[in-house]
């Protein structure tokens, strides 16, 4: 019986293959094979002008940073950027192009390094073409300061780190190096609007340097400024807010500074303590990111803050979005936070972007003059560790 049972089973299970064979004869037979797909790109929308571009380091896998890229306006997202090993990003001025310095190793997580200058068109977000840097640049979390065109486009100034500090200088007419500025101690790009060729740059000792270059990129001139901030005591965020030669920097205790940056040697224009008796009882201090933003029109500021602040605190998400009055410091409004680290108004002042540090949410309001207003569009989740994000318009 156990082997008569075994044939019937060995019978049933040829049966069974024989008609999935024959079934898929005339499957074949009868069905015409598939087309061959490809891939390609497409342009944006010519009506999407109301962008926003939103960097993500994607630490928990750092090899893989992307943009991701929004309709401001219906919170959608239109197409992704590739930035590779921590790569940081800038938009040009006439947001035509958009420049990720970055960094590829050979075997995704290993190998021989490979620092480049990626160009790619805003159009359509397609690459263009890649300028081999020194490797060297600064594999760091999503500043602004990082890499940034001077002010007529022509070049890219990007951060290295050796750890020793400096600038390299990449033409995009040429599509190559032009120089690597050494600049000890100091940190940033900071470039003036009025002098293509001049940039300055936050130092450790509190002053600001500034370097003047010819256009083979070398340092014609470099000036130093007087002590402006003291590094112990009240440090400044790397962060800054610029209106043509008008840079607004912020301190962990709430004091806004503008320079003016335009000159060969930085300039101290007016300073305004933001945190006033009653809240600094309270720990009030910012806190995030891109954690402030200064309007076009450059009379008002919208800064991330957090209550029972100290120490170390400087990081944390906003509990409140305070608006401050850039002409006398005074606190204009005051709304719920979000838990924003990043914000940055769009170029045309009509708009606020804000990512959320615990979420990963990106919000978009309507500014109302001295406040944040109805909300435009909200997305839940715009990135795994995004931190900085710029208006396309």
């Amino acid at each position: 019986m156990g082997t008569l049972t075994s044939d019937r089973r060995t019978s049933r299970w040829l049966l069974g293959s024989l008609g999935v064979t024959l079934s898929a004869t005339v499957f074949a037979q009868t069905t015409p094979p598939l087309a061959a797909e490809t891939l390609g790109t497409s342009s944006l929308d010519p009506a999407t002008q109301s962008r926003v571009y939103v960097a993500d380091v994607a630490i928990s896998h750092i090899s893989d940073g992307r943009i991701r890229v929004f309709d401001a306006l219906q919170g959608k997202l239109l197409g992704m950027v590739s930035t590779a090993y921590a790569g940081n990003f800038t938009v040009n001025p006439q947001a035509k192009e958009l420049y990720v310095a970055t960094t590829h190793l050979s075997r995704s997580t290993r190998g021989e390094r490979t620092d480049v200058l990626e160009v790619h068109g805003t159009e359509s977000l397609d690459f263009k073409y890649e300028v081999i840097l020194p490797p060297k640049r600064a594999q760091a979390l999503n500043y602004r300061g990082l890499v940034r065109t001077n002010s007529n486009g022509q070049w890219v100034l990007v951060q290295n780190a050796t750890p020793a500090t400096s600038i390299t200088v990449v033409d995009l007419q040429q599509r190559k190096v032009l120089a690597e500025v050494s600049t000890p101690g100091c940190w940033g790009v900071l470039p003036a609007a009025t002098h293509p060729m001049r940039f300055s740059m936050l130092c450790g000792d509190g002053k600001v340097a500034t370097v003047t270059l010819n256009e083979q990129g070398q340092v014609t001139e470099r000036q130093v400024s007087e002590k402006l901030f003291d590094p112990d005591e009240d440090a400044w965020f790397h962060h800054a807010e610029q209106l043509q030669d008008r840079y607004w920097f912020l301190s962990f205790k709430g004091v806004m500074t503008e320079l003016d940056l335009g000159g060969p040697v930085a300039v101290k224009r007016q300073a305004w303590r933001l945190v006033d008796p009653a809240a600094q009882a309270k720990g009030w201090r910012p806190g995030g990111y891109q954690n402030f933003a200064v309007h076009p029109d450059g009379k008002r500021a919208v800064l991330a803050m957090h209550s029972q602040g100290g120490e170390g605190s400087h990081k944390r998400p906003a509990q409140a979005l305070w608006t401050v009055d850039l002409t006398n410091g005074q606190r204009l409004s005051s709304v719920p936070g979000r838990s924003v680290i990043a914000l940055t108004f769009s170029r045309s002042g009509e708009r606020l972007h804000a990512i959320d540090g615990e979420k990963g949410g990106m919000f978009v309001w309507k500014w109302q003059g001295s406040r944040p207003g109805k909300t435009l569009s909200q997305v839940a989740k715009a990135g795994e560790a995004s931190m900085h994000l710029e208006s396309h318009d």
